[in-house]
């Protein structure tokens, strides 16, 4: 009875609320999120019930944690509200983005071996998120945010010029037995100088091989290369799969902040990422909405029962022409209309998704016209300022209700496919006092679009990086 009593106050709700001109008509209720304020809040309690790891034969997972949320070793002490983003922007495209050459270094790569995948499994705000993995001989633990952005994996070593502070200790080169540098005068060195250039310097010493990543605030990741063993693993199982030798950066001059984190795990497809040293043709992740439970990501395909549900849009660009999984967006909807623009303007913009980043960034005129399209439909929520106004121009009090509607932003992709955000994937949530609209335009590039991790929570997101495909389906991770 109580229930029912709760739905019959909400409908008197939502009636009343429809005749204050914020809407159109009542069927404007099927395109929007009816949602209670206190729902939007970071919980504070870790959940990891509620997320169930993809098991079978053939693929393997691990569980993905959001770096600020309750589930994260990384924060403790910290508050789980979620925190500015200044820190994502610093990773926002390297300044030495890159079009890549079709080189492979000599026998590091030539030497690995493939998946030693077990025979069979047993059954069984805005943020980063990471994986916990080992490197070396014996195995030393470090967290590595997910970024299927960037291309070189990379962890803080030790003895370390000056490095940002992590949870974990930092990778100790002298106590792994497999542990090898890449020697300034070998092939892979010159070939890893072109792919990833150190920065103008021209010179190395002959024990090491070094890089550098500019990034766009001027913060920078330099070290060496180096190659190990790496073994990801499986929340209580031993490693699912090992893979030597690995190339990765041994890096020991960062500017940059990590946040707790050890370092990157690059995603991308250029020859240096881990997806094609260890020649992986399929992987997915779930990136948890809300923050209080995990997620996860899966190294092979999906089963043929969860495949149907999945929706593919082509990745346009060949591994040789772009190492981003470069996509093609036909449009935007915002409370069931779509953005008024001619769909040949859009689909000729550059568009990718970028798991490293957090919000997604649109050109400016299309954020303009998002934007407004918005706020007509939020009218009736009383208008405030953001602390990080840079990012934030559209942001509500809703402190005075238990209950909100809110437009549903859909995007649209080649190949017929919708992607409908979740209400935590258009919502940044600071307070109730302070809950702003997660778009922003995009600094550097009038021609282009990123679609940052905020979009994609809740829904299982997936590479099928042998057949240039990237589908998003239904995710048990919200």
């Amino acid at each position: 009875m109580w229930i029912l009593f709760k739905v019959f106050l909400l409908f008197i709700w939502l009636l009343c609320s429809s005749n204050n001109g914020a809407y159109a008509n009542d069927n404007d209720f099927t395109h929007s999120h009816i949602v209670s304020v206190s729902d939007l809040l970071p919980p504070t309690v870790c959940n990891r019930t509620r997320t169930a790891l993809p098991q079978g034969p053939g693929k393997a997972s691990l569980e993905v944690v959001s770096k600020y949320g309750p589930c994260s070793r990384l924060n403790k002490g910290m508050s789980t509200h979620t925190p500015p983003l200044r820190k994502g922007r610093q990773r926002f495209h390297s300044e030495n983005s890159r079009r890549l050459q079709k080189a492979i270094p000599d026998n590091y790569l030539q030497k690995s071996k493939s998946f030693q995948f077990p025979a069979k499994i047993n059954n069984t705000a805005v943020d980063e998120y990471y994986i916990v993995v080992a490197i070396g001989e014996p195995k030393q633990y470090v967290s590595l945010l997910l970024d299927t952005g960037s291309d070189l994996t990379w962890t803080q070593c030790k003895p370390c010029i000056h490095c940002s502070q992590q949870r974990d200790p930092f990778f100790d080169p002298s106590k792994s037995k497999t542990f090898s540098k890449i020697p300034c005068n070998s092939a892979s060195c010159r070939i890893l100088r072109k792919l990833l250039p150190p920065n103008g310097q021209d010179n190395c010493s002959s024990e090491e091989c070094p890089y550098n990543i500019a990034y766009a605030d001027n913060s920078s990741d330099g070290g060496f290369w180096a190659a190990d063993r790496i073994t990801i693993q499986e929340a209580n199982r031993d490693g699912y799969f090992s893979w030597y030798p690995f190339l990765l950066g041994c890096t020991n001059n960062n500017t940059s902040d990590q946040n707790g984190a050890s370092g990157i795990m690059g995603l991308d497809r250029s020859p240096i990422s881990i997806i094609s040293q260890t020649n992986t043709s399929y992987f997915s992740y779930c990136l948890p909405s809300p923050y209080g439970s995990t997620g996860y990501i899966t190294f092979g395909r999906p089963d043929a029962v969860n495949s149907k549900f999945i929706k593919y849009t082509p990745i346009i660009t060949t591994p040789e022409q772009s190492e981003y999984y470069d996509i093609t967006i036909t449009g935007i909807s915002v409370g069931g209309e779509k953005l008024p623009f001619n769909s040949t303007y859009i689909t000729k913009l550059s568009a990718i998704i970028d798991s490293g980043n957090e919000i997604t960034r649109l050109p400016s005129p299309i954020y303009a016209a998002l934007r407004s399209a918005f706020r007509k439909r939020m009218m009736k929520y009383k208008k405030t300022k953001a602390d990080d106004e840079d990012d934030f121009d559209t942001c509500y009090d809703l402190s005075a209700y238990e209950t909100v509607v809110v437009p549903k932003i859909t995007f649209h992709f080649l190949g017929g496919v919708d992607l409908e955000l979740d209400v935590r994937g258009t919502l940044v949530v600071f307070s109730v006092s302070q809950v702003c609209l997660a778009f922003a335009i995009f600094p550097s590039d009038p021609n282009s679009i990123s679609l940052g991790n905020v979009q994609q929570r809740g829904y299982e997101v997936h590479y099928d990086v042998a057949g240039r495909r990237l589908g998003f389906g239904p995710g048990n991770c919200s």
